[in-house]
């Protein structure tokens, strides 16, 4: 896991490039095929990474280790986080209505009657009539907490995997490397594709 082409190709780097490109065309990926076309986005993306990597004469050994990282590591994640937001998404979050305008309003009118019962519960001490108007506000904009909620996980997920494949390689880098192996990491050369 020694680079010797320069910080570009650190793992977390091509992991995050890949998963940028990934993330640009996901809503385009059919339901039906959704893990096929991540992958092969992956693929296309490495390879054009690859091509640019191998100029710069890169150790095969390590974009060997770089791609079984990614496609095997990564990509799991990623394709399982990727399509329960796809999911979410197309489902407009589970949100009544899609959160339309009238959802909007009815939330906003369910946020109102709730403030003004708990303001004149004699139980609960709220003194401030604004209570029921917060509320109200909440309500009208509840669909867009909701999705911000879920993209803000899912961005999470996203972030720790790469940060993930960082230290990863931050661990493995000469850590466990035999001399062997070492000079191995510094001579160049074609490297061999992974079966998919």
């Amino acid at each position: 896991m020694l680079n010797i082409a320069g910080s570009e190709y650190d793992y977390a780097q091509v992991v995050y490039v890949v998963l940028q490109e990934c993330e640009h065309r996901r809503r385009s990926f059919e339901e039906e095929s959704f893990e096929a076309e991540v992958r092969a986005c992956a693929a296309e993306k490495l390879a054009e990474i690859k091509a640019v990597y191998d100029e710069s004469g890169g150790s095969a050994v390590y974009w060997e280790a770089l791609e079984k990282e990614v496609d095997e590591v990564v990509l799991p994640q990623y394709i399982e986080a990727a399509g329960a937001i796809t999911e979410q998404e197309r489902n407009s979050f589970g949100i009544w209505r899609g959160g339309d305008l009238g959802a909007r309003f009815a939330f906003a009118l369910a946020g109102l009657v709730i403030g003004g019962i708990i303001i004149k519960l004699p139980f609960i001490p709220i003194y401030e009539d604004m209570f029921a108007f917060a509320l109200t506000a909440a309500g009208f904009l509840y669909p867009d907490l909701i999705r911000f909620m879920h993209e803000r996980r899912y961005t999470k997920v996203l972030n720790r995997i790469v940060a993930d494949s960082a230290r990863y390689q931050e661990n493995g880098r000469l850590h466990y490397m035999t001399t062997q192996d070492i000079k191995k990491a510094f001579e160049p050369g074609e490297t061999r594709r992974l079966p998919r």
